[in-house]
């Protein structure tokens, strides 16, 4: 592999890389909304939602662990990549087997087909994969060589729904599958670039260390996505599925507020991971904090007064997600705090606040939506999800103080010396 980037070099290519995902992404949402409709909308939504999650979680914490061992506990990454890919064939078999077993007897997703089934499998095993090949290079800090990969997948994606559109063929089993295609070919371009070879090896002993850490990380991470996701799950089951396919268009626009912490993490981490003296980790984890708060509250106030032009571009459709997506900006600005705040405790091998932190915050939120979904619907569920989200961030805020040692000033004042030092981060 290439000798690693600047973290400089590394957000500004997260950065780049999220915008272009923004602006693709948006037109091709766009056409996607006004084609399938709210019912159709909602309908994808939900098969895309349930596979992510077994994709995103399949592993049961071996990803979570993939930089920890490499850089802290200097596993010889060949033996490390071998182990762990085997075990994630062999979990991807094993989740694609119950999950055809579960159709079969319509137990589960009985309202898709199989050709639904048959892209979900693809779309899970590929997701899997994915996840630990990006933790490759994220290790290394090899961040632009990755988003290179990832946005060009991103683009033949958005080519073949534009495709669709054009020759009138986009309907939503042909936009699952163009998603599907997409997470398939991330897959194929990472691992092919990771370095490694493949030969299948079991070690036992390294499995069951590696658990012992990523486990702690995995619930916590099931949790952090539930507490993202519940509201939607809810909705679908209390509300039905043209709601979801309404609000799902608030919380896509809403999140548009984690391209900046999604544009951090990676490099934020593997810069954690790469720093060994502690008062230069201590100052790039304060410097990002307050740098992902102030200009989320920027974007914040842009994007609410923007949000009234939903109808104009989704269709009067989708004007019910005008104030769910006020809403949610506002609770957005703490959950990308807390996206950026969790990558401390990782590289300091304190997972466990982590988890502390997801799960009281998911349990929070469900019990918030159970009482406001029924009166409110999508905006009850909207201000359940901004008020655990702010729960969320000011937890970690607590902790960095209380805990950690960090002040107020250090973690919320910024000056024009903290971006200078921060850009200028190699």
């Amino acid at each position: 592999m290439i000798p690693r980037k600047g973290y400089k070099a590394n957000i500004t290519s997260n950065l780049v890389n999220q915008i272009l995902h923004l602006i693709i992404g948006a037109a091709t949402s766009i056409i996607a909304s006004r084609v399938l409709g709210p019912q159709g909308m909602g309908y994808v939504a939900y098969a895309i939602l349930i596979f992510t999650i077994l994709g995103n979680f399949g592993h049961f914490g071996l990803n979570n662990a993939v930089i920890y061992f490499k850089k802290r506990k200097k596993i010889n990454p060949t033996h490390l990549y071998n182990v762990n890919v085997t075990l994630l064939i062999l979990f991807a078999v094993a989740i694609s087997s119950v999950l055809l077993v579960l159709r079969s007897n319509r137990w589960f997703l009985s309202d898709y087909n199989y050709l639904y089934i048959l892209g979900g499998i693809i779309y899970i095993f590929s997701n899997l994969l994915f996840t630990h090949y990006r933790s490759w290079f994220v290790a290394d800090e090899l961040i632009r060589e990755s988003n290179r990969f990832i946005i060009t997948a991103f683009f033949i994606k958005s080519a073949i729904i534009i495709l669709l559109w054009l020759t009138r063929t986009l309907n939503p089993l042909t936009y699952f599958y163009a998603s599907v295609l997409g997470m398939l070919i991330n897959a194929i371009f990472l691992g092919t670039h990771t370095g490694e070879g493949f030969r299948p090896e079991i070690d036992l002993a390294l499995l069951k260390a590696e658990y012992s850490y990523g486990g702690i990380i995995f619930l916590a991470a099931c949790c952090d996505y539930l507490h993202l996701r519940v509201d939607q799950l809810m909705i679908k089951q209390m509300l039905g599925t043209s709601f979801l396919g309404v609000y799902s268009i608030a919380v896509t626009l809403a999140e548009l507020m984690f391209l900046l912490p999604a544009s951090i993490n990676t490099a934020l981490l593997g810069k954690l991971y790469n720093t060994d003296e502690k008062q230069k980790f201590r100052q790039v984890m304060a410097q990002t904090y307050k740098l992902t708060f102030w200009i989320c509250c920027l974007l914040a106030v842009i994007g609410i007064p923007l949000s009234l032009l939903i109808p104009f571009f989704y269709g009067k459709a989708f004007a019910g997600a005008i104030i769910s997506t006020q809403i949610l900006l506002i609770g957005t600005i703490f959950s990308s705090c807390a996206q950026v705040s969790m990558q401390y405790f990782f590289s300091t091998g304190k997972p466990q606040i982590h988890l502390l932190t997801t799960s009281c915050s998911l349990l929070i939120n469900i019990a918030l939506n159970l009482w406001l979904i029924p009166l409110k619907g999508i905006t009850g569920a909207a201000i359940a999800s901004c008020i655990s989200y702010f729960i969320y961030g000011l937890f970690y805020l607590i902790v960095f103080i209380k805990k950690e040692e960090f002040s107020l000033h250090e973690l919320l004042s910024i000056s024009l010396s903290d971006l200078k030092l921060l850009w200028s981060s190699k």
